[in-house]
């Protein structure tokens, strides 16, 4: 079932109240290198440099005819191999929360998507505007990692918390870029309804912030969707930017989650899960928190900064961002 404008527009009241009296700049949650294991930090900085070298390679608005140098550079790094050096990051730190949710994002974010396109080089037919898609889920995803750990590229993360407006068409280019592999190996397609134009971040540091939340409850989607295909939809409400993500699901999901959700709404959004690690729709509370200066996870779904719902055989997870200048 597709849901309707009308119906994405009246998922929440608006405006939202916006405690907060400066731009969210990603100081709170951020962690240091060391804080990962001796075992986790070379693969991180792996990650990064290699993000690094394929930016320099992919970088621009110009497409890539010949595949050879991504291909060359694939076999290089091995990316098979770093799939799996990647899936077990933090398999020894699970006990600390706040470093669990970092590595999270460290290994999901554009890095899914990322990961799909590199793997399918070779595979499939290639395009030449695949290197726009690869430019801009790198770019995605370093700003990401440089959000989440502060001493990773310093010169960089400088850069990141200046002034630099960040419109709501870039999040929406960024969004229909999205691939993830859905259950039986095919691709998931996102339909992004963009309905709006506005600024949604004065920097890049609060900007990966929108992507990592947005990033979350997209792989989210994508993990539990019974069809390849999800919508996201991007709407302004008064001061609000509102991030909306439906996807179909069995009756079997659609079952637990309404049982879940009229026991608990918030605890969609705290812990819950019903087979992932939980980290990522409380991601999404924290840092939408952060960006209202709101911190109690009952207020932030009671009010509706963050959200779920079940429609008919669809299912739809929502969060705000304040926008810029509102």
């Amino acid at each position: 079932m597709t849901l309707s404008l009308e119906t994405i527009s009246r998922l929440a009241p608006s405006p939202l109240e916006n405690c907060r009296g400066t731009r969210y700049r990603a100081d709170e949650q951020a962690i240091e290198l060391s804080a990962l294991s001796p075992e986790d930090q070379p693969v991180v900085v792996t990650i990064y440099a290699m993000l690094r070298e394929l930016e320099g390679l992919v970088g621009g608005d110009a497409g890539i005819d010949d595949p050879a140098p991504l291909l060359a550079f694939v076999a290089r790094h091995e990316v098979g191999d770093l799939v799996h050096r990647i899936r077990r990051l933090g398999a020894e730190q699970q006990a600390d929360s706040h470093l669990a949710e970092a590595i999270h994002d460290i290994r999901g974010g554009a890095l899914t998507a990322l990961v799909v396109h590199l793997l399918r080089l070779g595979r499939v037919p290639y395009r030449s505007d695949v290197a726009r898609t690869l430019f801009i889920a790198t770019r995605d995803h370093m700003k990401m990692m440089r959000n989440v750990v502060r001493d990773l590229d310093p010169v960089a993360r400088e850069r990141d918390l200046t002034f630099r407006p960040h419109s709501l068409g870039e999040l929406a280019r960024a969004l229909r870029e999205f691939t993830a592999t859905a259950a039986g190996n095919e691709s998931v397609v996102v339909d992004v309804q963009c309905t709006a134009e506005g600024i949604i971040a004065e920097s890049c540091v609060e900007c990966a912030a929108i992507d990592r939340v947005a990033y979350n409850l997209l792989n989210n989607a994508a993990r539990y969707a019974d069809r390849p295909a999800i919508a996201a939809w991007l709407l302004t409400m008064e001061s609000d930017l509102r991030v909306a993500i439906t996807n179909s699901i069995s009756p079997e999901q659609r079952a637990i989650v309404t049982e879940q959700l009229a026991t608990s709404a918030s605890s969609l959004f705290g812990s819950f899960t019903t087979s992932g690690s939980g980290h990522g729709l409380r991601i999404v509370s924290e840092l939408v928190g952060r960006a209202y200066g709101v911190a109690s996870l009952e207020t932030l779904t009671k009010a509706g900064y963050v959200g779920a719902k079940v429609v008919d055989d669809t299912f739809v997870t929502w969060f705000h961002w304040p926008l810029a200048g509102a």
